[in-house]
């Protein structure tokens, strides 16, 4: 047996899986609460797990490691960033626009805290020299700089100069961040920003990936360990290192993943209940929204899966003011230090007193924390309002004591004239109402059709089934849900290997490579190559990752569909044509294209052209004032979907599908 490993670290707890492809089953779990006052930070929780689970079933089974995190938007949320050392860079006559948009740019990171810089602005209208950019790196280390970021108008034409900044920076041991390599977007606010974002956490992920990649060797795991990006792909940990931005919310989108794996859904509302905070996302006919992170109230360059997040959760902490429940949250029990009142004894809780404190400095001090004559402390958090009100069945991850919980609201309740019951449900109340509207937005917004509510994580048995009840809206609860990310970890990345004696027909043995992900469930549309000279024994390597398409039901090693398997009707096209890997349905003026599995690969306002390139181009373009847009094209050719620059194209490739349009 092999098995994929998946990993998701979330604020309260890592959940670690085991899945076995093949089977097409969970086959073990490990879960630990999270390593944060860890002296290596949430990557010794990863380790701890996947050592676990390769003592339980052997190293050798373990085929790939695969881990989702909260890191890079907690360090950003909770200042643990570097110092950046940012350079902007421009040209005459447009110095003064450049410099605002760039170094003159204030950086925030939350209300009020904004992101520590120092600042160096080039004038390259005549170019700059290596000993420019050496001496403008110096400059910034003794300025304070920990990392350095770099961002130039118009590098995505010509970023030489901002190679330049970079080389110097890795000379001098920095991390380094350049606006070009991390997009090929224009604005040059936007690509400022995000590099600088991106450079402000290198340090922390880098000391992230060192200790997982050495945990998981130590294991006697030989194989691969990536990291779940923010849009439902992966990346190596050399790539984490290099992009660690990328993974800002990784975490749900490795919820979603996990979902869309293991359910068939058409319109839904996914929301992972976890400890401390909750997420929402939509899904509609089938796929998730994706969109630009905001950090603030800066855009980013990062896509990701578009999800919401509210500081209400299963370990979200009651609060009372003038003997009234008040509300619930954002501080859960694990951050004040406090045990589950649901997941005691009844006996445990003879004798306990009330307080209302503040968990953190700066907290109101209105949350309720029980004192137990054992010293311990106690909350009652959400999980325990449900199970005191018998909403949460027998089996189900969320189950605790009843009675325990009870115990505790009657403390409360004595304070207010009103039953232990009452205070229960007054606190489901809050919930139900704060999460409802974010919910209610979401499928407004997301324009759903009757959706159904599909609860995962740990609270998912309690607030999941809270809020079904009090919107009218159908559950699903998946198996496993309550470690639903790390099995969207596990089954979310596909890698094929091939190594030749020689670089001969390269292009060949790439081609190779990429139709073997593709024939084991990778989408044609997210596929990353990397090529490798084999130094030390001669030869060459061709590695191809990919991301499992980001749709429901999608898995790895599924098998190939026809036509009748193809949701063409729904969106209002006749029967789709097979041309190489790749289906495609034509109407007037609207042409869509699926993958080999069935995945909507493109529905846009165009056409397939199969001749005449020239006129087809024609037809597509749209007169602008004095300017001239061209169409976009998309070309599907053997296993691989990319778009094109339509200025490249000279004629209409013989073995391939060519689409002219926009979406």
């Amino acid at each position: 047996m092999t098995v994929r490993v998946g990993v998701d670290v979330g604020g309260t707890f890592t959940k670690a899986v085991a899945y076995d492809v093949t089977a097409g089953r969970v086959v073990a779990e490990q879960i630990v609460a999270t390593t944060h006052d860890a002296s290596d930070g949430v990557a010794a929780g990863v380790v701890r797990v996947v050592t676990a689970l390769a003592q339980q079933l052997g190293a050798d089974s373990v085929e790939m490691v695969t881990h989702s995190t909260t890191q890079a938007v907690n360090a950003l949320l909770e200042g643990d960033v570097a110092t950046v050392g940012m350079v902007g860079m421009g040209s005459s006559p447009d110095l003064r626009k450049s410099r605002q948009r760039t170094v003159d740019t204030k950086i925030e990171v939350t209300a009020g805290r904004a992101l520590p810089t120092v600042t160096e602005f080039l004038d390259v209208t005549h170019g700059l020299t290596a000993e420019d950019a050496a001496a403008a790196v110096d400059r910034l280390v003794l300025a304070g700089a920990e990392a350095v970021s770099v961002a130039e108008a118009f590098a995505p034409d010509d970023s030489s100069n901002e190679a330049l900044i970079r080389d110097a920076a890795v000379a001098r041991g920095l991390p380094v961040s350049t606006g070009a390599e991390l997009t090929g977007l224009y604005g040059l606010e936007l690509r400022s920003v995000s590099a600088a974002l991106n450079a402000s956490i290198l340090p922390i992920a880098m000391r992230t990936a060192e200790v997982v990649a050495s945990g998981v060797t130590a294991a006697g795991i030989s194989g691969p360990v990536m990291v779940m990006r923010g849009d439902g792909g992966a990346t190596d940990l050399a790539g984490f290192r290099a992009a660690p931005a990328r993974t800002l919310y990784s975490g749900p989108a490795a919820s979603v993943a996990g979902v869309l794996r293991t359910a068939k859904l058409q319109d839904a509302v996914v929301l992972e209940v976890g400890g401390t905070s909750s997420n929402v996302a939509a899904v509609r006919r089938g796929r998730p929204g994706l969109s630009y992170v905001q950090v603030a109230s800066h855009s980013t360059a990062v896509r990701s899966v578009d999800v919401r997040v509210l500081g209400v959760a299963g370990g979200s902490m009651l609060r009372v003011r003038r003997h009234q429940v008040y509300g619930v949250g954002p501080r859960s029990a694990h951050i004040a230090g406090c045990v589950y009142t649901c997941f005691l004894r009844p006996e445990d809780l003879a004798g306990a007193t009330l307080g209302l404190e503040a968990p953190r400095a700066g907290d109101p001090a209105d949350y309720v924390v029980l004192h137990l004559a054992d010293g311990r402390k106690a909350a009652l958090t959400t999980t325990c309002a449900a199970n005191a009100l018998g909403l949460v069945p027998d089996g189900d991850y969320a189950k605790g004591a009843a009675d325990a919980a009870l115990a505790g609201f009657s403390v409360v309740a004595a304070t207010m004239r009103i039953s232990a019951e009452e205070v229960a449900r007054r606190m489901l109340q809050a919930c139900a109402q704060t999460l409802g509207d974010l919910v209610t937005s979401v499928i407004k917004s997301q324009r759903l059709e009757r959706p159904v509510l599909v609860a995962v994580g740990g609270g998912a048995g309690a607030l999941g089934r809270v809020l079904a009840r009090a919107m009218g809206l159908e559950l699903v609860i998946p198996p496993h849900a309550e470690v639903i990310s790390a099995v969207g970890d596990a089954l979310s990345l596909i890698r094929a290997e091939a190594e030749r004696p020689s670089a001969d027909d390269l292009d060949a043995l790439i081609a190779e490579v990429e139709a073997e992900a593709v024939a084991a469930g990778a989408s044609p549309a997210d596929l990353d190559v990397r090529v490798e000279q084999l130094t030390d024994r001669g030869g060459v390597r061709v590695t191809v990752t990919g991301a499992v398409a980001l749709e429901t039901g999608a898995v790895p090693g599924r098998a190939a569909v026809s036509a009748a398997d193809i949701a063409f009707a729904e969106r209002g096209y006749g029967e789709p044509v097979l041309r190489g890997d790749f289906w495609f349905a034509e109407v007037p003026d609207r042409v869509a294209v699926w993958d080999r599995y069935g995945d909507l690969v493109l529905d846009v306002t165009g056409e397939v052209v199969s001749s005449d390139l020239e006129s087809a181009i024609a037809r597509r373009s749209r007169r602008i004032g004095p300017m001239t847009s061209p169409p976009d094209a998309w070309l599907m050719a053997g296993p691989r979907a990319v778009q094109l620059d339509v200025s490249t194209l000279s004629d209409v490739p013989p073995d391939g599908l060519l689409v002219l349009g926009r979406e």
